[in-house]
């Protein structure tokens, strides 16, 4: 369950001082469903929400398994919290939390930002460190939003620094154009950024952004050796 959450989180999953497209006022909050796809079958469902509170922006998203995953993970869920807020047109996180119910380990991370001291508080399951962080840090849910942005700006190459299992990575994307994906909600044209690691499996974490849905991701795909392992689809989306 946690490897397919990962998945989720590097992209829609898989996110600070970027002006985000998703936090601009007259972007309206959102309600969208994914479905998860591992070995053809759907295992996980996910909901993310945008809500805007007073002062504050909340970007939040719930994991649960269905079909053949849940008679294995029933009771497991995964949640994901972030705070933030709008200052000058910029949205900066304040606080990331997740979640994970019915893991019999601790999974659960706790990130709070201190941008006065450039530092961030974590929690990584269960074991406390400071981290230095530069401006324009994100963690995994910020970097979501952050890459709904560059995809409406038309960047090339994308570089922000994230906060990931504990510790401060460098990911780079790159603007690799636009396809036609197609979704129970019909066909988009989205623009697609794929992050490559330096790895023996050659895995690739590719998303695309569909302009008419302001930027939202439509799919998700992770790729181990140019094999797809983890396939995420929108499903519906409520503007609020």
């Amino acid at each position: 369950m946690r490897t397919l959450t990962c998945s989720v989180m590097a992209f829609v999953i898989t996110c600070a001082s970027a002006i985000l497209t998703a936090a601009d006022d007259h972007i309206p909050d959102f309600k969208a469903l994914y479905n998860l796809k591992k070995a053809g079958l759907n295992v996980v469902s996910t909901t993310i929400t945008l809500e805007r509170g007073p002062g504050k922006i909340h970007y939040r998203s719930e994991a649960e398994p269905v079909g053949i995953a849940s008679w294995f993970f029933g009771d497991h869920r995964i949640y994901e919290h972030s705070v933030l807020e709008q200052v000058d047109g910029k949205v900066i996180p304040l606080e990331y939390r997740y979640t994970h119910k019915g893991s019999d380990k601790n999974r659960n991370e706790h990130y709070v930002y201190d941008w006065e001291r450039n530092i961030a508080r974590v929690n990584y399951r269960g074991e406390r460190k400071t981290l230095k962080i530069p401006q324009g840090a994100l963690d995994n849910s910020s970097l979501q939003l952050a890459l709904m942005q560059n995809a409406a700006s038309g960047e090339q190459k994308i570089t922000h620094p994230v906060i990931s299992r504990g510790d401060l990575k460098l990911y780079t994307f790159t603007n690799l154009g636009t396809e036609t994906i197609e979704t129970p909600l019909g066909e988009f044209e989205a623009i697609k950024l794929e992050r490559r690691k330096d790895d023996e499996a050659h895995t690739t974490y590719t998303t695309w952004y569909a302009p008419r849905l302001n930027y939202l991701p439509v799919k998700v795909e992770n790729r181990e050796d140019d094999e797809v392992v983890l396939s995420l689809l929108l499903q519906e989306v409520e503007w609020r």
